[in-house]
């Protein structure tokens, strides 16, 4: 294997390692990088005219984006191999600690995982302030823990609170917070980074230098001695942070108890017994307590992967977008708006009169505040953001537009009158979008002259938070248009996948059967609670109740309208649904749907329970596997016919759809691959016996009768 390594050492007694692994576009850790890095660090102690020694990556914005996962891969077949990459990353950090100069990681990039314990394992520690400067600890997030000394080295140097938050949410922090929480001990410009890390590791070497930087990095203060620096305060902080990880996680997420776990009874040891420990753990638990890990990391590599999926053809270019329109100021109208300044685009937000025009102002502001007043943002960034937001109540502007997202209400007749009227204004080139959840782009785009530049994009709401978009072409939508629009949602941050056109598309096809089955098992006599407790401990992470009055029961029902059209008994309007809409039960945003809304606080609405007692059918009782089953077996079956469809290129691409649009629990793999767990003949003979009782809706469909048939998997 080539050398992943450079090493060198100048007339000063200064060292400089580079990690640059040959033909990869980021630096990782396998087990032969790792036997070369400890080869390198114990030939570098043995070198007497070394007095201080830096490590720096060769890689583009990426410092270590930490260990080679492949690596962890075969962790429940063979935990063998897991355990001997645990011991040498244990081994070589402690050498790397224990060299007999200090040592220093210039950090310009990720760092990440293994990176940021590397870095821990370092004497001293200096940021760059590029955007793309971000340091973590995401093991908890894929079901593992920190297994090379994260879990004992970052809360001995930034203290118990900040590094519990660090490792527990696998959250990356920024490198400007980073610095202030010491987690670096100097930040400086991208621009001058390698001039200034040299007059560092100069610093370093300097007895005022060394003072300095220890005496910045004395954790102190009264909150520290309260909470931190005694047995009593340690005691309910710990108590405090696994309630809130157990309310969060459902004890779904085993790793982040065993982390918390972990450092709670190690925090006061000696670090060297503590580093015992934590290999312990990491060992112990590879075949039990991370037993979500396989799924959680397939997830990663499928994460990556559509981070490379284009859709086209390779020669088709996307077009460069500067600036955007956005028709519609509501609820999406402004998120999508949000989202487009935020990323520093030019945006015209069109409605049809001021004053919707000024509610889409504060909405948009609204969320600048909330992130600086968590300090995710400065306050003249966000000023400076806001002033790229323009407003008009007709169409002026617009000629100067590269693309324009259509966000309007759920009507045909409205959205066929915006894109004539578009059509009309915008430059030719100019890319028109359709954030519409159920009408199909085919239908809507038969009254526009170039159906071609015409494409959907449904983002999921709130849209400032929810990773998905759904980019949705029809037969005559151009490769070129779709190429903009999945370059477009990457620019936002966002998680492009390309579905064929039907009403619905795929998340909302699939997912509104199961809005359905609540509702119609709410009516037969389940109780909220039940239904609700159901969802959670199955991983869902919203009650549907409060999930539809988020969206709008009214968007529901008008939605419910289009999908019975179009699917028939599969998806009959909900009696319920039809009822709480004759009422003006519209949910959260007039104050009253499922649940009524004062404030913060939210009470079951009783008008809703009356209702429920006219339309009851019959009263029974539920198991929770009965409930779980009514509603996800529906799930796989419409999912079924959406591969069948083609309207999702695969199974994996499916299950990474339903969660990143509507919180499926990662750690079950996605809904196929839960599918997969339940087994075929299960799912079939489960379908048809609710068919039996419930009707037709439970039918299993031809691709599932098929896949028994076959003794085939979706995987």
């Amino acid at each position: 294997m080539k050398s992943a390594f450079r090493f060198s050492v100048n007339g000063d007694g200064i060292a400089s390692l580079v990690f640059d692994l040959p033909n990869e576009k980021v630096n990782t850790f396998s087990m032969p990088v790792m036997q070369e890095l400890e080869t390198i660090i114990d030939n570098a102690a043995q070198n007497r005219d070394i007095k201080i020694m830096s490590i720096s990556s060769a890689k583009d914005g990426v410092f270590i984006a930490g260990a080679d996962l492949h690596s962890f891969e075969p962790m429940t077949s063979d935990g063998k191999s897991v355990q001997d990459m645990i011991d040498t990353g244990h081994r070589t950090f402690d050498k790397l600690a224990n060299l007999p100069f200090p040592t220093v990681a210039l950090i310009d990039g990720a760092c990440l995982g293994g990176g940021m314990e590397l870095c821990l394992a370092c004497t001293y520690r200096v940021v760059s302030d590029s955007p793309k400067t971000i340091l973590g600890l995401p093991e908890v997030s894929l079901g593992i823990i920190p297994g090379w000394g994260g879990t004992q080295r970052l809360p001995r140097l930034i203290g118990l609170e900040e590094a519990l938050g660090s490792i527990l949410k696998g959250k990356p922090t920024k490198a400007y917070r980073a610095w202030k929480i010491k987690m670096a001990d100097a930040i400086f410009p991208t621009e001058f980074f390698e001039n200034k890390a040299q007059d560092f590791l100069k610093y370093c070497l300097t007895k005022e230098g060394k003072k300095n930087i220890y005496k910045r990095r004395k954790l102190s203060g009264l909150k520290y001695q309260l909470l931190e620096n005694n047995p009593i305060g340690r005691y309910f902080l710990f108590k405090k942070v696994k309630k809130d990880v157990l309310k969060k996680t459902r004890g779904h997420y085993p790793s982040a108890i065993i982390a918390l776990d972990l450092v709670e009874n190690t925090c006061s040891l000696p670090l060297q017994e503590g580093l015992v420990k934590e290999s312990k753990a990491f060992k112990d638990n590879v075949k039990t307590g991370f037993a979500n890990a396989k799924n959680l990391i397939e997830l990663f590599f499928l994460q990556e992967a559509l981070k490379k999926e284009s859709w086209v053809p390779a020669d088709i270019k996307p077009m460069k977008i500067s600036n955007a329109g956005v028709v519609g100021a509501g609820t999406m109208g402004s998120g999508i708006a949000w989202l487009l300044t935020n990323r520093d685009f030019s945006v015209r937000l069109k409605e049809v009169n001021w004053q919707a025009i000024a509610n889409g102002f504060r909405s948009v502001n609204d969320i600048y505040i909330k992130l600086s007043k968590e300090g995710k943002i400065k306050p003249i960034e966000a000023s400076l953001k806001m002033h790229r937001l323009t407003g008009s109540v007709d169409y002026s502007g617009f000629q100067h537009m590269d693309f324009v997202i259509e966000a309007a209400l759920e009507n045909l007749t409205l959205k066929h009158q915006i894109l004539t009227d578009l059509e009309n204004v915008v430059d030719p080139a100019c890319v028109i979008a359709s954030n519409t959840s159920s009408l199909t782009i085919t239908e809507m785009g038969k009254v526009m002259k170039h159906p071609e530049r015409f494409v959907g994009m449904h983002f999921f709401n709130p849209a400032n938070k929810m990773p998905l978009v759904e980019v949705i072409a029809s037969d005559k939508t151009s490769p070129q248009t779709i190429a903009t629009a999945i370059d477009l949602c990457r620019k936002l941050g966002k998680t492009p996948i390309v579905v064929r056109d039907c009403p619905g598309f795929l998340i909302n096809r699939v997912f509104i059967v199961s809005d359905n089955e609540i509702l119609n098992m709410y009516v037969e006599g389940a109780s909220v609670k039940e239904l609700e407790q159901a969802m959670f401990d199955f991983g869902m992470p919203m009650s549907p109740f409060a999930l539809a009055d988020e969206v709008g029961n009214d968007i529901g029902y008008k939605v419910s309208q289009v999908f019975e059209l179009a699917y028939g008994s599969r998806m009959p309007i909900p009696a319920l649904l039809k009822a709480m809409n004759d009422r003006k039960l519209y949910g959260k945003k007039c104050g009253q749907g499922f649940y009524l809304y004062s404030g913060k606080k939210m009470t079951f609405n009783p008008e809703v329970e009356k209702l429920r007692k006219e339309l009851s059918i019959r009263c029974k009782s539920f198991t929770q596997q009965e409930i779980i089953d009514r509603v996800f077996l529906l799930m796989i079956n419409e999912s079924a016919r959406c591969l069948e469809e083609k309207i999702v290129a695969n199974a994996k691409y499916l299950d990474m759809a339903f969660i990143l649009g509507v919180g499926f629990p990662p750690f079950r793999g996605g809904l196929l691959r839960y599918a997969d767990t339940l087994g075929i003949d299960y799912i079939v003979n489960q379908l048809k016996r609710y068919q039996s009782i419930y009707g037709e809706r439970f039918a299993p469909c031809n691709f599932l009768l098929e896949k028994q048939k076959n003794r085939q998997t979706f995987y």
